[in-house]
C-alpha cells in the first residue's frame, strides 16, 4: 500500500476530482464557528467544481442549514448538503404508516421525524427505537443503561441515525448517538446505522447527485474530505473513491498530547485505513 501524500495545499490536487464531498464537523467548523482557511478552499472549489457536504447530524438537511446559517455559513459556497438523517428519513418513510416508535434523543431531533405518519410511544408501546444522541450535551454514557436495559427487554430494533461515536464542540468532547448503539449493541441489541462509513449512505448520496444533475458521476473524479477515520475515511473506502484526511481534527489529541509526528502517525493510520491524502487543516 502507497503511502499517503501531504498536501501543503487542496490546489496541487483540485484539477484531479469533478465533486468533493466535505464533511462539516472538524473541517469546515468546531460546532461554534467557521474555520476561515476551509471557507476559502470551499470558495475556490465552487468557481469550478461540485460540493457536497455531508454531514452524520441526525436531522433533516434544512434543519442543519439553520444551524449553519447562524455561524455565518454561507449557503453559496456549496451546491448540496446531505444528512444522516435525511438518509433516516428516507429509510422511516418505507415503514408501515402508524408504527410506533421510542425516541432516545433531545427533543431539538424531533424535525426527523415531521410528516413520516409514524406515532411517538413509550418503550412498552414501541415497535422499534431511533437514537439520534444523548439528551444533554454534558451527559454520561452510563446513564443510558437503564434506559437500554428496559429497550433491550422488549427485544426492539435500534435505528442510529448518527453512528458518529463523539464530536468537538470547541475544546469539549461530547457523546454522539454512536456511542450509545455501540453500548446496545454489547447488550445484545440489533442496530441498524445511517450515515458515514456505510456504504449505503454513499449510494444514496450518488444517487440525489445523479438525478439533480441528470448523469452519470464518475467516481474517480470524486473526493471524500473528512477528519473522521472511522466515518469519512472509512466511508470512502467503502464506496471506493479517494479521500483527503484532515488530521487536525477529531483525531488530533491521539498525535497532538504524545508528541508524534504527524506524518508518522498518518502512516501508521494507513496500515488500517487507506489514506490517500492529508493536511492538519483544510487549505487551499
Amino acid at each position: 500500500m502507497n503511502n499517503p501524500v501531504f498536501l501543503s495545499g487542496l490546489n496541487k490536487i483540485y484539477s484531479k476530482f469533478d465533486i468533493f464531498f466535505v464533511d462539516l464537523w472538524g473541517v469546515v467548523h468546531n460546532g461554534i464557528e467557521c474555520y476561515s482557511e476551509a471557507l476559502k478552499v470551499l470558495k475556490n472549489i465552487k468557481k469550478n467544481k461540485k460540493i457536497i457536504l455531508i454531514s452524520n447530524a441526525p436531522r433533516p438537511s434544512n434543519s442543519v442549514q439553520k444551524f449553519l446559517n447562524k455561524i455565518k455559513f454561507k449557503r453559496k459556497l456549496y451546491n448540496l448538503l446531505i444528512t444522516s438523517g435525511d438518509s433516516t428519513r428516507h429509510y422511516l418513510k418505507v415503514l408501515s404508516k402508524n408504527k410506533s416508535f421510542y425516541h432516545l434523543g433531545p427533543k431539538r431531533d424531533k424535525s426527523l421525524f415531521m410528516d413520516l405518519g409514524l406515532k411517538k410511544s413509550s418503550i412498552n408501546n414501541a415497535d422499534f427505537v431511533v437514537c439520534t444522541g444523548v439528551n444533554n450535551n454534558k451527559d454520561n454514557l452510563s446513564k443510558y443503561i437503564p434506559t437500554l436495559k428496559k429497550i433491550k427487554k422488549k427485544n426492539l430494533k435500534m435505528i442510529c441515525a448518527n453512528p458518529d461515536l463523539i464530536v468537538h464542540r470547541g475544546n469539549r468532547t461530547e457523546y454522539c448517538a454512536g456511542s450509545i448503539a455501540k453500548l446496545y449493541e454489547k447488550m445484545g441489541g440489533k442496530v441498524k446505522y445511517f450515515g458515514k462509513p456505510y456504504k449505503y449512505f454513499y449510494k444514496y448520496i450518488y444517487d440525489l447527485i445523479k438525478k439533480k444533475y441528470r448523469k452519470n458521476i464518475n467516481k474517480k473524479k470524486i473526493l471524500v474530505i473528512g477528519d473522521n477515520l472511522n466515518t469519512d475515511i472509512l466511508g470512502s473506502n467503502n464506496f471506493k473513491v479517494k479521500n483527503l484526511f484532515i488530521a487536525g481534527g477529531i483525531h488530533k489529541s491521539e498525535w497532538n498530547k504524545k508528541k508524534i509526528n504527524l506524518a508518522k502517525f498518518v502512516i501508521q493510520k494507513n496500515k488500517d485505513f487507506k489514506i490517500n491524502y492529508f493536511q492538519k487543516e483544510l487549505i487551499w
